[in-house]
């Protein structure tokens, strides 16, 4: 499974393009149900030690349940890619490389909290939305349950749509196709049951899209998991709910969207900020921005 010679100048066979694409869905599906196995086992066992402990005690066990179950996850996600990659591919995943880690992790997320901010500052001063406490939950329990499981959500699918499908998939077909793939299994991974309205998933693709181009002109994975993980994150907090269900629950949200007239309900669409309108332009933006950036880069040369 290593990158051979030929590989590497594009002269890739169309039985061997056949095993790499096999290997991007493995690579690309194989995290995902190790890190949702161990989220679902780590709030199993949070359940049972919340039985177990006694009111009034040292440490509030709901609080605390869900960020430790998402961490672990994580570990596990994280800890399977590489391992994969370290059987099947025969080599340490450089695309993980510490060096310079925690500073492209870092401006990932600070990108993500802008953009977000930017989506919220838009739809709040239109009325799109209005803030409140979630109405049937405790705060401090939907902040915390929102922001972990969303964070892990995020940085899960960043690692798979970078690492998995479009770093293979340009290897396979070539950067431009690489870049479409992230972008449809982006799609297909928030929701596989395509139950969510058009602009959602029409936002989600071009999400896959942008960690797509990011991969393709860094080819390391941490800028994008940031990205991914920034906006996961703010997203499952504000909107409430499992961030890859993108669902909008209303009873853990601290939003919720007031009757407007039919201009601000075409703008905010339906589903939660992940399905407006601004975020379909801002997306389109990014995508274009670099995706020129990467042809002026050279990226899309095979060569």
């Amino acid at each position: 499974m290593s990158e051979t010679l030929a590989e590497r100048g594009g002269l890739v066979s169309a039985g061997r393009r056949v095993v790499i694409l096999v290997w991007a869905t493995i690579l690309t599906l194989a995290p995902c149900v190790v890190g949702i196995a161990v989220l679902a086992a780590g709030h199993v066992v949070g359940g049972y030690v919340a039985e177990l402990a006694r009111p009034g005690g040292w440490f509030d066990v709901p609080l605390v349940e869900t960020p430790l179950a998402a961490l672990a996850a994580t570990v596990a996600a994280l800890g399977s890619y590489v391992l994969l990659v370290r059987l099947a591919e025969r080599r340490w995943p450089s695309e993980l490389a510490r060096v310079s880690a925690v500073r492209e992790l870092g401006l990932g997320i600070v990108v993500a909290a802008l953009a977000f901010g930017l989506l919220m500052g838009v739809l709040t001063v239109s009325g799109a939305v209005v803030w409140r406490p979630p109405p049937l939950v405790d705060w401090r329990w939907a902040l915390a349950s929102g922001l972990s499981e969303g964070a892990f959500a995020g940085l899960l699918l960043g690692l798979v749509v970078q690492g998995g499908t479009a770093r293979l998939g340009a290897r396979a077909l070539g950067p431009v196709a690489g870049v479409a793939l992230a972008a449809l299994v982006a799609s297909w991974l928030v929701s596989p049951e395509w139950a969510l309205p058009p602009t959602h998933r029409v936002n989600a693709a071009l999400g896959g899209a942008i960690l797509g181009l990011v991969w393709l002109r860094r080819q390391r994975l941490w800028l994008g998991l940031g990205l991914a993980t920034g906006w996961g994150a703010l997203t499952g907090a504000v909107i409430g709910g499992y961030a890859l269900d993108c669902g909008y629950d209303s009873t853990e949200a601290f939003i919720y969207e007031p009757g407007r007239g039919a201009l601000i309900a075409w703008l905010r669409g339906t589903g939660g900020p992940e399905s407006s309108i601004p975020l379909l332009a801002g997306c389109a933006l990014a995508v274009a921005w670099l995706a020129w950036r990467a042809w002026k880069e050279g990226r899309f040369s095979r060569a």
